[in-house]
């Protein structure tokens, strides 16, 4: 299937809302636990945030095939989710009534987290990359990871990091390929991560 990588910060609301629901659908993380709305929230906040490369595929049809997804300063994104205060507010009571686990997974996460996943200066961290199920097996995740790494490159920074989970041995094979190096493991909540560098040439 033919499709062309656009830059976040040029898709419209519709397709920031199909980028959501993609998330969800193929991404079992803790942002995408957390409900499409806070994940919908995620991703206006990082299409609005200068710091942010991120690039979809997009087929001749309008279908969102893939995505990549980083920031340099992750933690402000993460920070510019709580507001608005009394939205963030519902959002947490509706997952400590639906899902307790869930609240718990997001605890702990935040508190662990804060130590592990450390921002060298002139880092770029990729948050997320994913690709439709149908789409996968044909080459898109190592585009969408080249261009993340080119253009990250192309802004003067000097790495790229990011952080896989231990058992997802098929995306931490595509980072090693792609010359990223495991720099530490480490516990989030129920998580085992590896934590991965790739040094910018």
């Amino acid at each position: 299937m033919e499709y062309e990588l656009i830059a976040l910060s040029q898709l419209d609301n519709g397709q920031i809302k199909r980028l959501s629901a993609l998330h969800c659908s193929v991404m079992h993380t803790l942002l995408a636990d957390l409900g499409l709305p806070v994940v919908l929230r995620y991703y206006q906040v990082a299409q609005a945030n200068r710091d942010v490369l991120g690039f979809c595929a997009v087929s001749q049809s309008g279908e969102l095939l893939g995505w990549a997804i980083g920031s340099s300063q992750p933690d402000m994104i993460n920070a510019r989710l709580r507001t608005p205060l009394l939205w963030f507010a519902a959002q947490i009571l509706r997952l400590a009534l639906t899902r307790p686990g869930v609240l718990w997974q997001l605890i702990t996460s935040v508190v662990s987290s804060s130590s592990q996943a450390d921002m060298k200066n002139g880092a770029m961290e990729l948050t997320y990359i994913g690709v439709a199920s149908n789409q996968r097996g044909r080459g898109l995740g190592k585009e969408l990871l080249n261009a993340f790494i080119k253009s990250s490159q192309t802004k003067g920074y000097r790495s790229v990091v990011l952080s896989v989970e231990q058992e997802n041995v098929p995306a931490t094979s595509l980072y090693e390929k792609a010359g990223f190096k495991i720099i530490k493991s480490f516990s989030e909540g129920h998580y085992q991560r590896h934590r991965m560098e790739l040094i910018l040439a």
